[in-house]
């Protein structure tokens, strides 16, 4: 994957409000889930990050995405996607923020297994290889 960047972004100021036309095909992740831990273990370094009572992940019945967490400070406004074969969601980014500095040049995530969801619980899980090694990260929501 290639990207470019640029070294000084202006925020971009956006109303969370739905702007895709066409309604996604499930509701299966639709609403505000809240982030309870997120656990990322990268080249076999482990960090579990225990949700606050701002962080979250709100999927709208449009496809939108927005994401607030306390982990880096990230902030993430995307249009997420989900594959019933795979039973996975990705998402593109369209604005970014990690430790305040922004960027808005379009990237993919990974796709995430919906290992879990009900009414009331979610867990997306998401496993790859990359050239410095293992990279695991699993996130566990309620509603």
């Amino acid at each position: 994957m290639v990207s470019c960047s640029k070294s000084k972004v202006s925020p971009v100021k956006t109303s969370k409000v739905d702007t895709s036309r066409a309604l996604v095909s499930s509701n299966l992740l639709v609403g505000n889930w809240n982030i309870v831990t997120d656990t990322i273990s990268y080249n076999g370094n482990n960090i579990m990050y225990h949700g606050t009572a701002t962080d979250h992940y709100k999927f709208t019945k449009y496809g939108n995405l927005y994401i607030n967490e306390g982990l880096e400070n990230l902030i993430d406004t995307a249009v997420y996607t989900l594959s019933s074969i795979s039973n996975q969601v990705s998402w593109v980014n369209n604005y970014l923020s990690v430790n305040g500095v922004s960027n808005t040049n379009q990237s993919s995530s990974l796709p995430f297994v919906i290992t879990s969801v009900d009414s009331v619980s979610l867990v997306l899980t998401q496993g790859v290889s990359t050239s410095q090694g293992p990279r695991y990260e699993q996130i566990k929501f309620k509603k």
